[in-house]
């Protein structure tokens, strides 16, 4: 055993000083693993100590070190006499630098360094440990968030990158800051790709079973069943929505408004995660206050009774205006404008019937050469707006599957076989069909545009939906099926992948 150059203390006259050790907890199996080796070895590196009374002293730094040595049976320990004024940085300093501390635990022994010595700046704080001010900054704010989603950080599943969507999320409802960390663990999401994964965590969170639940309504589908809670409350609501949509089903779904969001983010309860894809950025939104929820759906009824009156009041005032109407007309001045308006109607059906022929002649004297350059790409363009918008799952039913611009790919390292396993995300409806309208708008020429839709179109017939999940599947109704199979036969011929067989894709 090698013989230690600092002075040996006897281990029963060091006391451990309250609030020194920055450790709020050691790793039993790792402490029997340092006795093993001290009985080898024997302690190279001394502990760190100040005076005490009656002969006794108080660590400062080597906790660990002290534990291993009781626990290898040692009586004594080398130890150095340290500054009791910079103790404490003396003991955070050297967990820091030998990486022994989790982030949460770092957090607080900053936090601690700092009401000692009265630093009231980061940069302060920095100076003391060696670090910079940006990664003081980025673990003091650990310390702002609930302590479920603490205990998630310092156990290494949710990186301390998601320190800043996790305390947006929190300042509106800590559970459910917790309950996307508790999601991540089921789903085993490694902490890589937490906060990529965060607005699926929350998304998936709202649907997911856990104790203590919170409440997330989507304000883009507010079940009104299931948010209005008082029954008398929820049936009148009802009711008046089916007289404003008679042909609904007894399920009613609201997609509050602008105004009702803004009410929800004024009374501070709507959590609002941005993701960003490059190419498109959505948000997933959640109000967390259920009565503030049922209040909005009768604002949004309201709202819409509103419209449906004015619309109503419009299309009387523009019949009176067509019939020549106006209140408390008699009879006869009802009889003399109804004659009237038959008459305007007879002249107005002469003059669309004359507009009309002078259309058809503009139409024929315009094909040609010229025409075709001057006008051909804008409609083009307005020919694939229809397209997409009759069709608002064409680009997701097959383009999604074969581009890559619509896929994140993660590779997955199975520790069990040690083989590669990817996963895909795939982007959703709503933003492959924003994809598609945006390559069409930056197209050049016609070609590019018809290409461009027509690879939606052949993706849409020939993309494999075995590829995704039953509950993610997406498909296109064309409504001409086998006239467009028909009239693309030849283009859809190049581009059919062959059917492997069973023996060779194995």
């Amino acid at each position: 055993m090698s013989q230690p150059t600092a002075p040996l203390i006897e281990i029963e006259k060091i006391d451990v000083a309250e609030g020194f050790n920055v450790r709020t907890h050691m790793d039993d199996e790792a402490i029997e693993q340092l006795a093993a080796n001290f009985k080898q070895v024997g302690v190279v590196q001394p502990v760190v100590v100040t005076p005490g009374e009656d002969g006794r002293f108080s660590l400062v730094a080597g906790h660990r070190r002290l534990r291993a040595a009781k626990v290898a049976g040692f009586t004594e320990i080398p130890g150095v006499l340290g500054d009791p004024k910079t103790a404490r940085v003396a003991n955070l300093v050297e967990n820091l630098h030998q990486e022994a501390l989790d982030p949460v635990d770092t957090a607080r022994g900053l936090k601690a360094l700092a009401e000692e010595h009265n630093l009231t700046t980061h940069k302060e704080i920095a100076r003391q440990v060696s670090k910079s001010a940006q990664w003081v900054s980025q673990h003091m704010r650990l310390l702002e968030l609930p302590e479920g989603v603490q205990a998630h950080i310092a156990c290494g599943s949710v990186p301390v990158e998601a320190e800043r969507c996790l305390r947006e999320v929190a300042k509106v409802s800590p559970r459910v800051a917790e309950c996307a960390c508790e999601l991540a663990v089921r789903r085993k999401v490694k902490p890589s790709r937490f906060v990529a994964s965060f607005g699926e965590l929350l998304e998936e969170a709202a649907e997911a079973r856990f104790e203590d639940k919170p409440t997330m309504i989507d304000p883009r589908r507010v079940d009104l069943g299931k948010v209005v809670a008082d029954t008398k409350k929820r049936c009148e609501l009802i009711d008046r929505y089916q007289a404003l949509r008679p042909h609904s089903s007894g399920l009613v779904t609201l997609r509050f408004d602008e105004a009702e969001v803004d009410a929800a983010r004024a009374a501070g309860c709507l959590i609002e995660h941005k993701i960003d894809r490059g190419e498109w950025v959505s948000v997933v939104p959640f109000i967390t206050d259920q009565g503030l929820a049922a209040d909005l759906c009768e604002r949004a009824i309201e709202r819409l009774e509103a419209e449906v009156a004015e619309q109503a009041k419009r299309d009387q005032e523009s019949r009176a205006r067509r019939n020549g109407q106006s209140p408390g007309a008699s009879e006869e001045e009802v009889k003399a404008a109804r004659r009237k308006e038959r008459e305007e109607a007879k002249q107005r059906k002469e003059a669309a019937r004359s507009r009309n022929q002078e259309l058809e002649r503009n139409l024929l004297g315009r094909r040609g050469g010229t025409s075709r350059k001057e006008h051909a790409l804008a409609r083009a363009k307005a020919l694939a707006a229809i397209v997409i918008a009759d069709n608002e799952k064409l680009a997701a039913s097959g383009l999604r599957l074969v581009s890559a611009q619509l896929q994140e790919v993660e590779v997955k390292q199975l520790k069990t076989s040690g083989e590669s396993k990817e996963k895909v995300s795939y982007a959703d409806s709503e933003q492959c069909s924003e994809y598609l309208r945006k390559r069409i708008a930056d197209a050049r020429s016609v070609n590019e545009v018809l290409e461009l839709i027509g690879d939606a179109v052949v993706a849409s017939l020939l993309a494999d939906q075995e590829e995704l999940p039953q509950s993610k599947r997406s498909y296109s109704y064309l409504g001409a099926e086998e006239e467009v199979e028909k009239l693309l036969a030849a283009d859809i011929k190049s581009v059919r992948p062959r059917r492997r067989s069973r023996k060779s894709s194995k």
